[in-house]
């Protein structure tokens, strides 16, 4: 492997390392989320929107009103994607972030696909067991959430456990359960637990990309890939999921795949992609590619100038720039 492989490779391992490894953050008081249809149609008393976090935690689920209008609460800021269930809705731009406010609202954009059972989309699914939910269990996974969001693990467990006793079929506890897990270490619970929530609900795609959370912990890469493409048949990623699949799809040599996931994400709506530009330039550095190398890192540059990876990725360029491999032919030049 080259100097030049070797730096952008030690960086992409930093950056996965560090979207894996950072913790909910700041809590935000009130958000409200409003599903916006182009009909600007009102939702039925059946619709509900859940909150699913980055960080692998369903921090959030609740019912909408007749504007399609959802309240949170002390839900941790950050990047989430918006599912709805309940209702013949398909959502369009499923990513959205929540600042550090006292209070926002922020819309999401969505179809209607027709008829309520039949029509629902993957994204839109939602398990039988998941409509049976008593309030009481409800409330328990209220608690664990908020736990959650103050980084209380063993109180967030606690109470996880308190909703599962109410209610033995709760998907969506086992997957919180097994993101905890996760976080503290505990890597044989955490799959356990994630592989009991696919048991409950295998439409739940945030289990599959914490199942593939552990995988990337215990070094198995095929093994994260397949769950992320599973993840991927049943939802929308975010910019975070499909960076790992990128990831992923590199550490198992599988470069095509992870170019194509990049270019996936350039057609579609999802922002904060930048990343994959990295993934891209090191796979055309190993392939001697050094022009297309540079012009991914050039493309970065102009996606995310002031991003706190910025200057990193300037350096990098700097040395594909003035020492083109002999194998290249000539010196690459940037554009």
């Amino acid at each position: 492997m080259t100097g030049r492989t070797l730096l952008l490779f030690l960086f992409l391992v930093r950056t996965v390392s560090a979207q894996m490894d950072r913790g909910p953050s700041e809590t935000v008081g009130r958000t409200r989320v409003r599903i916006a249809f182009a009909d600007r149609g009102s939702c039925t008393a059946s619709t509900r929107i859940a909150l699913i976090g980055n960080t692998g935690f369903s921090l959030a689920a609740t019912s909408v009103n007749g504007e399609c209008l959802a309240e949170f609460f002390d839900v941790p800021a950050g990047k989430y994607r918006v599912t709805v269930t309940g209702d013949a809705v398909n959502v369009d731009d499923g990513e959205i972030e929540i600042r550090p406010l006292p209070m926002q609202e922020v819309e999401v954009r969505a179809k209607r696909t027709g008829d309520s059972i039949s029509g629902l989309g993957s994204a839109s699914f939602v398990s039988l067991n998941e409509l049976g939910i008593p309030s009481s269990a409800a409330k328990e996974f209220g608690k664990a959430s908020r736990m959650i969001a103050k980084q209380s693990w063993s109180k967030a467990t606690d109470e996880l456990h308190k909703a599962l006793a109410l209610y033995p079929a709760y998907a969506a506890a086992y997957n919180n359960l097994g993101a905890i897990y996760w976080r503290t270490g505990n890597l044989p619970q955490a799959r356990a637990a994630l592989e009991q929530a696919i048991v409950l609900n295998d439409h739940l795609a945030p289990a599959y990309v914490n199942l593939a959370r552990v995988d990337f912990k215990e070094k198995d890469f095929s093994g994260a890939e397949s769950q992320l493409n599973k993840a991927a048949s049943l939802a929308i990623l975010t910019a975070d999921e499909l960076n790992l699949l990128a990831y992923a799809q590199m550490m198992n040599q599988h470069s095509d795949q992870a170019i194509e996931t990049g270019r996936r994400a350039h057609a579609t709506l999802v922002p904060h992609h930048s990343f994959l530009h990295l993934v891209a330039a090191h796979i055309y550095e190993q392939r001697t590619r050094i022009r297309d190398s540079i012009r991914e890192l050039q493309t970065y540059l102009s996606e995310d100038q002031a991003g706190p990876r910025s200057e990193e990725v300037r350096k990098a360029l700097a040395v594909l720039q003035t020492q083109a491999l002999p194998r290249d032919g000539s010196a690459a030049s940037a554009q």
